[in-house]
């Protein structure tokens, strides 16, 4: 194993075992069954998309897994915590694991699409994609275009005296000038980022671009609450995220100055990776996440308008297996600029079995579902 995996595996196993306080939900691996559905949309595991992500000589897997549409059949995929391996074995019990990577997936239907990945160079190692300075590090939240320019919003970990070794210290942003260019060559400029005083990681969850102004989702940890942010799309395009307006409910949008304690959560129960999307077929706005612990299920919400009242939770699709070995479901998010389906999904697969994650390529790999929208309106 290499010299760094084992501390790093250590924090990482640590992480998945705290799944009810971060992001994870747990179940079992093994064959997999549609789960119900409520109305209007059907669900199945698409193997043969799969199959993307799998094929690289170097890069063995990540989690996270969040797309954007680069526009010319292009998609943009952000990785958290990934196996970078030296090119002659696929096994990552050599691998590096570096805190986030990034891939451009070139065709939108992910079944018959290629990919390449990017991470950089330190000292002739892999390294992370989006750097940090001093010991905190970054993981991608979400990601959208706001123009010709691409925003991506980072969750900060750093560690911490705590039973996780770690914690959600912030969040911050980059913009990217040149998207469609590759990612190797990529002008990239950290962005000043206000922090607030609720705890609440902006960005971790989905993003998007509509009527004139750049949304953002954020969570907050402690309260499992889906907090909603805005800027005008003028700012955004600049760069400038410093006088974000929050959505308070009765008061509207609010500025972050202006606010004299936390809003109330435009819904409850979040994770902290989730995704939101105007769905066309079904005629409103889908959030699309991993049920908490303990089935892993992934789950959607529906509303009429990004501020709500979002429906209740209704199960989408419930990965199951055989008895005996444990398996982390988590990172649910929707994808829908992809073809092949009505709606593509994924999420990530992992085990807290260190021997199985380095040998059993099943795992520590994005999932793929297909989702149907029977209720078209």
């Amino acid at each position: 194993m290499h010299r760094d995996f084992r501390a790093r595996y250590v924090v990482f196993t640590i992480l998945c075992a705290a799944v009810c306080t971060f992001l994870c939900a747990c179940g079992e691996l093994g064959s997999m069954h549609q789960g119900p559905t409520g109305s209007g949309l059907k669900a199945e595991r698409w193997h043969e998309a799969d199959r993307l992500f799998r094929n690289d000589d170097r890069w063995l897997g990540g989690d996270g897994a969040y797309s954007v549409d680069l526009g010319g059949a292009r998609v943009l995929w952000l990785f958290g915590d990934s196996f970078v391996g030296r090119g002659y074995s696929r096994d990552r019990s050599g691998a590096e694991v570096v805190r986030n990577t990034v891939a451009i997936q070139r065709g939108y239907n992910p079944a018959e699409a290629s990919a390449a990945f990017y991470w950089n160079i330190e000292k002739g190692r892999p390294d992370a994609f989006f750097r940090s300075s001093g010991p905190s590090w970054y993981w991608p939240g979400s990601g959208v275009l706001v123009e010709n320019r691409l925003v991506v919003f980072l969750m900060e970990i750093e560690p911490a005296d705590n039973d996780l070794g770690f914690d959600a210290a912030g969040w911050t942003a980059v913009l990217v000038k040149n998207p469609r260019g590759e990612p190797s060559r990529w002008n990239i400029q950290q962005l000043k980022t206000p922090a607030n005083e609720f705890g609440v990681i902006i960005g971790s969850a989905g993003s998007m671009v509509l009527d004139g102004h750049l949304y953002a989702f954020g969570t907050q940890r402690a309260d499992h609450g889906a907090y909603l942010v805005r800027w005008q799309l003028a700012d955004a395009v600049r760069g400038d995220l410093m006088n974000p307006e929050w959505w308070t409910g009765n008061a509207g949008w609010v500025d972050q100055g202006l606010l004299t304690h936390r809003p109330a959560p435009v819904f409850t129960a979040a994770q902290m990776e989730f995704t939101v999307h105007y769905e066309k077929a079904a005629g409103r706005f889908l959030e699309i996440q991993t049920e908490g612990f303990p089935d892993g299920c992934l789950v959607y919400r529906r509303a009429m308008s990004l501020t709500g009242p979002w429906s209740e939770k209704k199960s989408l699709y419930c990965p199951r297996g055989t008895e005996g070995e444990p398996v982390l479901f988590y990172a649910g998010k929707a994808h829908p600029c992809l073809k092949g389906a009505d709606l593509v999904c994924t999420y990530a697969v992992n085990s807290l079995d260190e021997h199985r994650v380095l040998k059993n390529h099943d795992l520590y790999y994005p999932a793929f579902v297909r989702v149907s929208v029977t209720d078209r309106r």
